[in-house]
C-alpha cells in the first residue's frame, strides 16, 4: 500500500504542501487559523501520516554528533585533483561538519557511467557531488535524505546547491565585449549527460549579439593538459580570436602557459578569462581574470541543508550560488 505523502494531505485539505509541513512540524512561528491546523492533523490522522522524526522514533538523530553523513562524488582522485571546484566543495563539507560537531563521515567514490550495484549502509543522509540522472538512481532508491552539489535531478524532490551558470557565462563575455572583443573564442570540457552550461550560455549570448562562430568553440577534457594542447593546435591553425573564455581555470592556466610559449601576448594579443577562481589563478603570469564560484561555500550548505532534513524538513529546496567577476591582467580591461 503506498504511504500517504504531504502532497496528499495538502490536496485534500486545499492548502499548500509547505502549510502542511509546517503545521505537522509543529513550527511555532508559522501563522495559521486554528481550523486549518486542526483539518490538516485530522487529514493526516485519517491517512496514518507520520513526519520523519515520528517514523524514526527511536532511532532520530538527537544531536549533530550522532548524525551519519556519506558524502558521494562521481570522480577518482585524480579527477578531482585536476579540478580544485570540486577539492574546494568537499572542504567545505568537512569544514561544516567539524563545524556542526558531526563525527561520522564516509566518502564514496563511484563512476561517472553507471554504478547499479552500488550499496550505501548506515548513513541519515548523504550528499552527492556531480552525476547524472543514470548514475544517482541508485543512491535516491537507498537513502531518504539527500542534497545534490553542482546537479539537480529533480528540484521538485530533491534539495539541491547550483551555480547561476546563464550569469557567470554573462559576466565573463559581456566584459570582454564591453572591452571591444567580438572574435571570442570557447573552450570547455565534455559532460555524460548533454552539453555543459557554461557551453550553452556562451553560444546564446554570442548569438545574442551576432557575433558566434563554431569554429571558434572547442570541447575536450577538462584538465590543464588540455588547456595547453588545445591552444597549441589553436595557434597553429592561425587567425586566432582576440579573447578566449574558458569552462574553468585549469584550461585557462594551460592556454595561457601555450601562448606564453608561442611569444603571444596576453592580454596584448589575445584576452582570457577563466571560470572558478581557484587558488592558482592569482598567482599564474600574468594573473587570470576568472568568474569566482563559491565552491567552498557549496559544500557548507550542503551540510547545513542536509542537517535541516534529517531534523524533519520535508519540502526540497534549491540553494543557488551567486558568481563575481575578478578582474586581474590576463583580459586587460577594467570595468568602472
Amino acid at each position: 500500500m503506498k504511504l500517504a505523502t504531504i502532497r496528499d494531505i495538502a490536496i485534500k485539505a486545499n492548502v499548500s504542501s509547505v502549510t502542511v509541513s509546517r503545521v505537522l512540524n509543529r513550527d511555532q512561528t508559522f501563522s495559521v487559523s486554528e481550523e486549518t491546523r486542526q483539518r490538516v492533523i485530522s487529514i493526516a490522522e485519517e491517512f496514518n501520516y507520520k513526519t520523519p522524526r515520528e517514523r524514526k522514533g527511536k532511532n532520530a538523530v538527537a544531536t549533530n554528533s550522532d548524525a551519519k553523513i556519506g558524502t558521494i562524488i562521481f570522480l577518482t582522485e585524480q579527477q578531482e585533483e585536476m579540478d580544485a571546484h570540486f577539492s574546494l566543495i568537499r572542504e567545505g563539507i568537512e569544514k561544516e561538519c567539524i563545524a556542526a560537531g558531526i563525527i561520522k563521515t564516509n566518502m564514496l567514490r563511484l563512476s561517472q557511467f553507471g554504478n547499479p550495484d552500488v550499496v550505501i549502509n548506515n548513513v541519515d543522509g548523504a550528499i552527492v557531488i556531480g552525476g547524472s540522472i543514470e548514475n544517482v538512481a541508485p543512491i535516491i532508491n537507498q537513502v531518504e535524505n539527500v542534497v545534490f552539489v553542482d546537479y539537480s535531478p529533480d528540484v521538485e524532490k530533491f534539495d539541491s546547491i547550483v551555480i547561476d551558470f546563464q550569469r557567470a557565462t554573462r559576466l565573463a563575455l559581456e566584459h570582454l565585449i564591453k572591452a571591444g572583443h567580438k572574435d571570442i573564442g570557447y573552450m570547455g570540457g565534455w559532460r555524460s549527460e548533454g552539453k555543459d552550461e557554461r557551453h550553452h550560455y556562451y553560444e546564446v549570448i554570442m548569438r545574442e549579439n551576432g557575433i558566434y562562430d563554431a569554429k571558434h568553440v572547442y570541447i575536450g577534457e577538462w584538465a590543464t593538459t588540455e588547456g595547453y594542447a588545445s591552444m597549441q593546435r589553436i595557434i597553429e591553425k592561425g587567425n586566432l580570436p582576440t579573447a578566449f573564455f574558458f569552462g574553468n581555470d585549469n584550461l585557462a592556466i594551460g592556454a595561457l602557459r601555450a601562448l606564453q610559449d608561442a611569444g603571444i601576448r596576453v592580454p596584448q594579443n589575445m584576452a582570457v578569462v577563466g571560470f572558478n577562481d581557484i587558488p592558482m589563478s592569482a598567482y599564474v603570469n600574468p594573473s587570470l581574470t576568472t568568474v569566482k564560484i563559491q565552491s567552498e561555500m557549496m559544500g557548507r550548505m550542503a551540510v547545513k541543508l542536509l542537517l535541516d532534513q534529517i531534523n524533519g524538513r520535508e519540502i526540497p529546496v534549491q540553494v543557488t550560488i551567486p558568481a563575481t567577476l575578478i578582474i586581474r591582467d590576463s583580459c586587460g580591461f577594467q570595468l568602472s
